[in-house]
């Protein structure tokens, strides 16, 4: 089955939920570990930029992967769905490092961030894609 635009932009809204939600509390406890201050700013900043950032990428993402009808018939497999989050989770790590980086001006932080987002974000997306693989809507 091929998924209409519609459906590829709601599944990116869902996950930017998610994603922006475990990005804003990563941030806020490792930055505030690190720095032994409550610095919510730096937090938020990193969290707002990558609903920009990750909602472009996520439906490209998306749109790349229809292409595909790799593991694919009525349903996704989950062979799909794990190829998904690791080529997603390469691309958003990316991402997350270098927004990171570039609103705390801190290597340390934005390393660790991206690297405990590697496990929560993996864990999470596979979640995701599963339950969407149990609904119809958009689907041609």
């Amino acid at each position: 089955m091929i998924a209409t635009r519609s459906r590829s932009i709601f599944k990116a809204l869902t996950w930017r939920a998610l994603g922006t939600t475990d990005t804003f509390l990563l941030s806020l406890i490792i930055i505030n570990v690190y720095s032994n201050e409550f610095h919510w700013y730096f937090a938020s900043y990193i969290a707002l930029l990558e609903v920009i950032t990750k909602s472009i990428f996520y439906y490209f993402h998306e749109r790349i992967w229809n292409k595909f009808n790799w593991q694919r018939s009525q349903t996704a497999s989950r062979m799909r769905s794990l190829f998904k989050v690791f080529t997603w989770r390469a691309l958003a790590t990316i991402d997350t490092f270098v927004l990171s980086f570039i609103v705390t001006n801190e290597l340390k932080w934005a390393t660790t961030i991206a690297l405990f987002e590697i496990l929560t974000k993996a864990i999470l997306y596979y979640l995701h894609e599963r339950v969407w693989n149990r609904y119809n809507w958009g689907r041609l």
